[in-house]
């Protein structure tokens, strides 16, 4: 499974603390028993062949199984040890769920924590996490998902935009403007879908700066280059301060903050205190 997600046997070794030849060897004895080649090999690469893909779905299952035992019967007795592979997006991550996280570990020494912050769409299974901190958009039918707090996004500028280019009154007049999209995991970047006091609007507006980082964003956003749609926990500050100025203030974008994990981890102490930690805390940082 490593091996495949890595792309080497090299990288996979590293990775396991072993050496690349053990690999190479412990692959090649289990294609000799399944009498099939699992990986095409490449001096650069290995990828997987169609039966390399088949194995590892039922590696991946097989796995999810033992686990799922073990949690099972050891649920009762479980103290919060071992490791946890969180993913959120960046700007989110490092102001709201890595102070958390420092609170985590130090309540429970026997637990470590991997926190990856990634700016795109990620598969849960696929990438070895066991925890995904989502922000809005649509939730995973196949996961287990649990609310972690209430948060909204709003549509806000900069003094020095509206003194040059105007105010937008209506959700309409926002074709007019220069919107700044950002392209954060699952977000909608060419459109913004608005919760209004009469109903829901939609807007698809003119690109003319986009990024995967919202603090570049709001940076752009900050020196007058156009409107943002932002959370509300991103810009309290600016806005506080007169750096940003909300628009539209009877339009926002419902984005709720949710705790995404496998079913085989619902009984998991090391995961009940870390999602209940989350919950207690992160009304905090909205």
């Amino acid at each position: 499974m490593i091996a495949a997600k890595l792309g080497g046997f090299s990288a996979a070794a590293s990775q396991l603390n072993v050496s690349p030849a053990y690999v190479s060897k412990r692959i090649g004895l289990l294609e000799k028993q399944l009498k099939v080649k699992l990986f095409l090999r490449s001096s650069r690469q290995v990828t997987l062949t169609l039966e390399g893909k088949v194995a590892l779905k039922w590696s991946m299952q097989i796995l999810d199984a033992a686990e799922r035992m073990f949690v099972d019967i050891n649920y009762e007795h479980e103290v919060p040890r071992g490791s946890l592979r969180i993913t959120t997006s960046t700007g989110f991550g490092s102001q709201c769920i890595a102070p958390i996280i420092s609170e985590l570990v130090r309540n429970y020494p026997e637990l470590s924590v991997d926190l990856e912050l990634l700016d795109r769409p990620v598969g849960l299974l696929e990438e070895g996490f066991d925890l995904e901190i989502k922000i809005g958009g649509e939730l995973p039918q196949n996961m287990i998902a649990k609310k972690l707090a209430v948060n909204s996004r709003i549509i806000c500028s900069s003094s020095r935009y509206i003194s040059e280019h105007g105010e937008p009154r209506t959700v309409a007049e926002l074709k007019d403007h220069t919107c700044i999209s950002i392209r954060e995991r699952d977000q909608h970047y060419q459109s913004w879908q608005l919760d209004g006091k009469n109903g829901k609007a939609s807007i698809d507006f003119y690109r003319k700066l986009s990024t995967n980082n919202g603090l570049v964003a709001k940076q752009w956003c900050i020196d007058g280059h156009g409107v943002m749609l932002r959370s509300i926990w991103n810009v309290k500050d600016e806005i506080t301060k007169g750096k940003l100025i909300r628009i539209l203030p009877d339009f926002e974008q419902q984005a709720d903050i949710h705790a995404i994990f496998p079913v085989r981890l619902e009984t998991s102490a090391k995961l009940k205190v870390c999602v209940n930690l989350l919950k207690s805390r992160l009304p905090i940082y909205l």
